[in-house]
Formats: structure tokens, sequence, C-alpha cells
């Protein structure tokens, strides 16, 4: 971290904690800082854990060692909810703004079955008997094709309006085409986590680590539901220079692939990084993948390129 951004933060930090004038308080909160540094130790996912929570505003420096204060939070960012909400009734549309994500469903689909599917008697792949949670499922864009491939999927969004919306159509698939197994709710995974631990045979978050606003806390509660054994698929966009200039401007402003001011770079992680969360929390890397899009033809392809798009597969040990 440069020097001088690190005097920034710091400056920030003691303007945000200026209202301490008991001294009790200033050494007990100091005590608690030396305690959280010397937890955090040496190596490269320290120091982005140090970084994080030095430079995150929404935090003050002193409410990292705080599990306690920290059980009363979510990884929800407010205004990605009241983004998405807008576009709730643009969900079921496969040539609207959310086309490429309905195109990702010809990788995100055979990575999934080939991971956990089961051979059926006719020899063909099935996800029968097996439990999904589908987190931050949008309109239901991946949770319906698993659904029909006879998963029970229990699919999670943190919006109501979005969750209404794929409700109702899930209601018309319903009585049309027998899907029942698909089940939709509105929550934040971490009160979903605490609901339903160990419940699933794999977690699916697929697009949504990039819009979330702890994706530490975020990636611990996708673990938390997991049986032992259980697999968890995430894809996302890399912090890259490759990814600003096409994920972000490319896409949105001159492309118009996905509507103008849905994606935040801050936010975009880079593999190691979430790969480091995962292996800290008891899991191991099974697979980390890039992927391309071609918006001419609105395909996608698997690549050793993970500098923008990338999948990752973990298993919980």
């Amino acid at each position: 971290m440069p020097l001088s951004v690190f005097r920034a933060a710091l400056k920030k930090q003691y303007i945000n904690n200026a209202h301490l004038t008991d001294f009790r308080v200033i050494d007990r909160k100091i005590a608690e800082c030396r305690q959280m540094f010397a937890e955090l130790g040496k190596g490269a996912c320290c120091t982005y854990k140090f970084h994080r929570l030095l430079l995150n505003s929404g935090k003050k420096l002193f409410w990292v060692n705080s599990r306690s204060l920290q059980s009363k939070q979510n990884s929800v960012d407010s205004s990605d909810i009241k983004a998405f909400a807008k576009l709730s009734p643009d969900w079921i549309k496969e040539n609207g703004p959310f086309k490429a994500l309905y195109s990702m469903n010809r990788l995100r689909l055979p990575l999934i079955v080939d991971m956990i599917g089961r051979k059926t008697e006719q020899g063909h792949e099935s996800l029968s008997g097996l439990h999904i949670a589908d987190i931050g499922c949008g309109g239901g864009i991946l949770t319906f094709p698993l659904a029909r491939l006879g998963a029970d999927v229990k699919a999670v969004d943190a919006s109501v309006d979005v969750i209404a919306s794929v409700e109702a159509e899930n209601c018309f698939r319903h009585e049309n085409c027998g899907l029942g197994n698909a089940v939709f709710k509105c929550s934040s995974v971490e009160v979903f986590a605490a609901e339903n631990a160990g419940m699933f045979d794999a977690v699916v978050a697929s697009e949504i680590i990039e819009h979330v606003a702890d994706v530490e806390l975020f990636v611990e509660s996708c673990i938390q539901l997991v049986r032992k054994n259980g697999a968890l698929f995430f894809t996302t966009i890399n912090k890259t220079v490759a990814s600003r200039v096409m994920a972000v401007w490319m896409a949105e402003r001159v492309l118009g692939i996905v509507p103008p001011g849905i994606h935040n770079w801050s936010k975009f992680i880079e593999p190691k990084f979430l790969r480091m969360i995962l292996e800290e929390n008891g899991c191991s890397l099974r697979l980390s993948h890039g992927m391309i899009y071609n918006p001419l033809t609105n395909h996608w392809s698997w690549s050793r390129n993970t500098s923008i798009n990338y999948a990752l597969v973990a298993i919980k040990n």
C-alpha cells in the first residue's frame, strides 16, 4: 500500500473515532487493534484483509474484532438492490438486458452437472435428488434450468421486487410445466445460512459477488450452507485494467450489453483473493477458469484468460 494512501486511511480512521474521549475506552480500543493485527499475521491474504479493513469507509477500524457486531450486519448493498429492483420486469426477457446471463447458462449448467451430476439409468446426466442453493438468484435465470434437471433448488435474493417478479413467473411455470422444485425466498445470505446451515449439496453464487458490500462475510455464509464435501460454484469478474475497460466501459457505455452503472469496478475481486477466503474457511480449490463473452454472437466460451470473467469451484473439506 502506498505511504500516501496509508496516511490518508489512518487520518480517516482518526476522524471516524474522534468522538472517543474516555481514556479507558481508548485504551481498550488500542488493545483490540493490537490483538486484531496479531491475529492477521503475515502473508498476501492478510495484507488484503488489512487493506480492506483500513480503507472500507463503511466500517471503523475498531469494529473488526467485535464479532457480536458483525452478527447484526449483512453483505447486502442497498444501492445494488435498488438498481436491480428497477429492472425486475426485464428478468424474464431472454433478449433483454440480461441476455448475456441467459447465454452464460451454456457454460454454467454443464460445469455444475459435470461436477456434481449423477447418471440416470438411461445414461443421461441429472441433478435429481440434489439440494442446491442459488444465492443472488435474481430472476431465476439459472434457477429454473437447475430445477428442470431435477435439483431441489432454494433460490435466494435480497430484493423484494425481484423475488415478487420471479415468484409470479414460477407460479406460471409450475401450473403449465410442473416445475415445482424451485422455491424462492427474499433474504440476505447471512440470515438464510443461519437457518439452513449444512443443508445443501452445492451452493451457486453466480454473478453476485461483485454486487455485495462484504465479500468475505458473503463467502463465509455460502460456505456455511454447504454440507461437508459439498461444492461451491462462483462466477464473477476479475479486478484488472482489462475488466475495467471491457466489463464496465465497453459493456455498459459503448455496447450496452448491461444497464449503465450496474457494475462498480472497485468491488470486483481477484481469483487469488477469493481462493484465499475459501481456503481460510476450510475449502479446497477444485477449478479456476476464465470465460470469454462475444457480444456479437451472444456466445460464451471457456478460456485460460481470467483477466475479465472467471469461474471458480471449491469443495468444503
